[in-house]
């Protein structure tokens, strides 16, 4: 069996493969395009900081474009650089023209699953959305906001900003955004102190002057294996030969 089929063998199981944009800061990024496209997701999910504060916005928008120009759903939240920038809310529309879904304190309904989103904006205290039985992701720029969200909040959540902490030793970041250091969520798969599962990607491009080090641009693709009826398994279920999310670089 090719990996095409084993592909649909396992999406015919009920499996949607998501990849994860974060922090591209309006760059380009050669070949970026083409590997996304090339992997086949069901979706692809921006957690903020897309466009830069001070760069210009092309970048990004031909990004955008080119994966909707290949028939791919695309999800998106703002970052905080978003909101630096005066004509954010031109951008934001430019998005919705584009056939972008911008999830602001909101969520749809999406391939049996739901999509919830937030803005850099919200604050944690203000993120309400009703009970489910369905698997809710949800999306948000700054990962730390997701320990001060309710235990029933979402089944998953993507998150970014942190840049894998800029300087990488021994899997641990050294700085992240607000002077933090040795920050807590840095890249890959977490549990908050809600015992929430959250994925953090440690971005895709930069803001600052001082170099990435031991910290390669990173793409996460996510499995989201869906249950046969009822609500998503529980958390321990990750760790087992069944895991509902499976993340790969």
């Amino acid at each position: 069996m090719d990996q095409a089929q084993r592909r649909a063998s396992c999406r015919a199981a009920g499996e949607l493969t998501i990849v994860h944009v974060s922090d591209l800061h309006s760059r380009h990024r050669r070949h970026l395009l083409e590997t996304v496209i090339g992997l086949r997701p069901d979706g692809v999910m921006i957690t903020g900081d897309l466009f830069d504060g001070v760069q210009s916005p092309k970048p990004a928008f031909e990004f955008v474009a080119g994966l909707r120009n290949a028939d791919l759903d695309v999800f998106y939240v703002t970052g905080n650089h978003e909101l630096y920038r005066q004509d954010v809310a031109q951008l934001l529309d430019q998005l919705r023209a584009l056939g972008v879904t911008v999830l602001e304190n909101e969520e749809v309904a999406w391939k049996g699953i739901h999509v919830a989103g937030v803005g850099f904006d919200v604050w944690p205290e203000d993120i309400r959305f009703p009970e489910t039985e369905q698997i809710r992701l949800l999306l948000v720029h700054d990962p730390y906001k997701a320990d001060r969200l309710s235990e029933a909040t979402a089944s998953l959540i993507l998150a970014g900003h942190i840049h894998g902490g800029q300087w990488r030793l021994f899997h641990q970041g050294l700085a992240g955004p607000g002077q933090r250091l040795l920050p807590k969520y840095t890249s890959g798969l977490y549990r908050t102190v809600q015992g929430m599962s959250m994925i953090v990607s440690r971005g895709l491009g930069d803001w600052m002057k001082i170099p990435r080090i031991c910290n390669p641009w990173h793409l996460p693709v996510i499995h989201l294996l869906l249950p046969e009826a009822g609500p998503m398994a529980e958390p321990d279920a990750l760790k087992s030969g069944h895991e509902p999310v499976k993340e790969t670089h």
